[in-house]
C-alpha cells in the first residue's frame, strides 16, 4: 500500500520545507497554535504560485499543491467529544462561505471544512452552503476542487457516529475526512479509523491525523489502513535550530522522517 503525507504549515517557508521535503501536499491555515483559522487570500495565492514554480523546477512533487482550511474561529484543544466547538452560528457559515470563494479564487486546490450541530449530529445545511461556495468558485476558475473534512468529526460521540458521517459525507461529495479515530492521537484511534476507512469502501480518502510522529506512521497504516497521513511537523519548543534553517515553525528533519516513513509501506 502507499501512503501520502499532509503537512499542516501556516507560511510562505513552511510550504517550502514540505515541499522540498516530498510531502504530497501542504494544509495551509493561520494559528496553527490553536488549531488553525483560515488563512488571509493574500497567502493563499502566495503558498499557490509558489507550490507551482517548486513543482515546475521539479523541486515538488508532481501532484504537489496547496489544501487550505476554513474555519473563522480557533475553539479549544480539548474538543473531543465537545461537538459545540464546531457548532456555528449563521453569521460564521457565510464568512466561511466567503472565505471559501476566497480560498478558491485565489488558487487552493482545496478547502478543509467542517461544521456540526451542538447536538452532535453534521450541520448539513452549514456544511451545504460553505461547500457550495467553494464549488461555485471552482466553477468560475473552470476547475475541479477538492473537499475535505477536518477534525470536527473527532467531536462525534463515538465510532458508529464517524462512520456514518463518512457515509454522508460521500453523499454530500466529500473527497477525504481528517481524524484521529476520536482520540488524542490517531494511533490509539487505529481501530475507529478502521471502521471509518471500511464505512468509505474506497470512495474517499480518510486522513489520519492527531498527535502523528514520524514513528507511528507505518504502524498507523498497518492498522488502520488509512491512504494518508497528516501532522504539523513543527519543531520541539526549544529544540536546537541549524544554522541558515528556514525561518519557519516547520522542521524540515520531521517531514523528511515522515515522507520516508510512508516510502516504508
Amino acid at each position: 500500500m502507499s501512503c501520502a503525507v499532509e503537512i499542516a504549515v501556516q507560511d510562505l517557508a513552511g510550504l517550502e520545507v514540505a515541499a522540498l521535503g516530498g510531502a504530497d501536499r501542504v494544509e495551509l491555515c493561520a494559528d496553527l497554535a490553536r488549531g488553525g483559522l483560515t488563512p488571509p487570500p493574500e497567502l493563499v495565492e502566495q503558498c499557490v504560485d509558489r507550490a507551482a514554480s517548486l513543482v515546475a523546477a521539479r523541486d515538488a512533487k508532481p501532484h504537489f499543491d496547496v489544501h487550505v482550511l476554513i474555519r473563522s474561529r480557533a475553539g479549544q484543544d480539548d474538543f473531543l467529544g465537545r461537538p459545540a466547538e464546531f457548532a456555528y452560528s449563521d453569521e460564521e457559515i457565510t464568512l466561511m462561505a466567503r472565505q471559501a470563494e476566497e480560498t478558491v479564487a485565489a488558487g487552493a486546490a482545496g478547502v478543509v471544512l467542517g461544521a456540526l450541530t451542538p447536538d452532535g449530529e453534521l450541520d448539513v445545511p452549514g456544511i451545504e452552503t460553505v461547500r457550495d461556495a467553494a464549488l461555485v468558485a471552482g466553477q468560475s476558475a473552470v476547475r475541479g476542487v477538492t473537499l475535505t473534512f477536518h477534525r470536527a468529526v473527532d467531536a462525534l460521540p463515538g465510532r458508529e457516529q464517524r462512520a456514518q458521517a463518512v457515509r454522508e459525507l460521500l453523499r454530500l461529495g466529500f473527497h477525504r475526512v481528517l481524524s484521529s479515530g476520536g482520540a488524542d492521537r490517531a494511533l490509539d484511534g487505529a481501530e475507529d479509523l478502521a471502521a471509518m476507512v471500511a464505512a468509505a469502501e474506497e470512495l474517499l480518502d480518510v486522513c489520519a491525523g492527531g498527535g502523528v510522529r514520524p514513528a507511528d506512521v507505518v504502524d498507523l497504516a498497518a492498522r488502520s489502513g488509512v491512504p494518508d497521513v497528516h501532522l504539523s511537523a513543527r519543531r520541539r519548543p526549544g529544540a536546537p535550530v541549524a544554522p541558515g534553517a528556514p525561518d519557519t515553525e516547520t522542521d524540515p528533519a520531521v517531514v523528511a522522517a515522515a515522507v520516508d516513513a510512508a516510502g516504508e509501506l
